[in-house]
């Protein structure tokens, strides 16, 4: 392989196969000799999870969390509470500051000291949360992957993992509703279809799958 160290994000649906993906990757690259490293949920927030939490809470008041209760009504309290103007502002201001310092320390800085990145969760999947809680569309998700997210690293690679909701829903007992996917699922169709991600199914044969996912790395890494 020569020296170029990309970096590569993997977007799709929960339980769509993107951690078995990334894991078997990782473990590939390695034995190859690549200096390698997984970032997992680089939007999720952290340090002010205290904060968001709090928020939420006070904002929306009951049905403030997607896992706890009914999803379809936590999603419909949502959607109203974001049109309350300043209250939305600040919370979206604080989650975008903590992910853009996640994005500074555990992408730009890891990829300068010349590591190959194999990111589970990127601004992508950060705008397909967005569009898919409050309801939005492809220009959202444009506009806000060139406003907000501008200056954020854009990487090499894109690998959709495309599974069915069904599919997706029985491999995970943490996820709150069918609906919660099948809400995600076009948007993330959108925007593979926008930056031109390579889509692998993932409800087909595991090996295959990861023999899909490498060849495509392989190409990448190879220029």
């Amino acid at each position: 392989m020569n020296k170029k160290r990309p970096i590569i994000c993997f977007m799709g649906l929960d339980g769509s196969g993107k951690s078995t993906c990334i894991d078997y990757a990782c473990e590939q690259l390695k034995l190859r000799g690549v200096n390698v490293e997984i970032v997992r949920a680089a939007y999720v927030v952290t340090v002010m999870s205290g904060i968001i939490k709090l928020g939420k809470k006070l904002l929306m008041k009951k049905n403030s969390n997607p896992f706890g209760g009914d999803y379809k009504s936590y999603l419909e309290n949502m959607r109203k509470h974001s049109d309350k103007g300043f209250a939305y502002k600040v919370f979206s201001f604080l989650t975008t500051i903590e992910f853009k310092t996640q994005i500074f320390f555990r992408i730009i800085l890891n990829h300068a000291l010349g590591k190959t990145l194999l990111v589970d969760r990127y601004i992508f999947d950060n705008v397909v949360t967005y569009a898919a809680n409050l309801g939005l569309g492809m220009d959202y998700m444009d506009n806000t992957l060139n406003g907000k997210w501008k200056h954020a690293p854009r990487p090499d690679l894109i690998i959709y993992i495309k599974t069915p909701v069904d599919i997706c829903f029985s491999r995970k007992d943490d996820t709150p509703d069918p609906l919660y996917l099948e809400i995600r699922e076009p948007l993330y169709d959108c925007i593979a279809e926008k930056y031109h991600a390579v889509t692998i199914s993932g409800s087909q044969k595991k090996q295959k799958m990861l023999d899909e996912v490498m060849a495509t790395i392989d190409s990448c890494i190879k220029g």
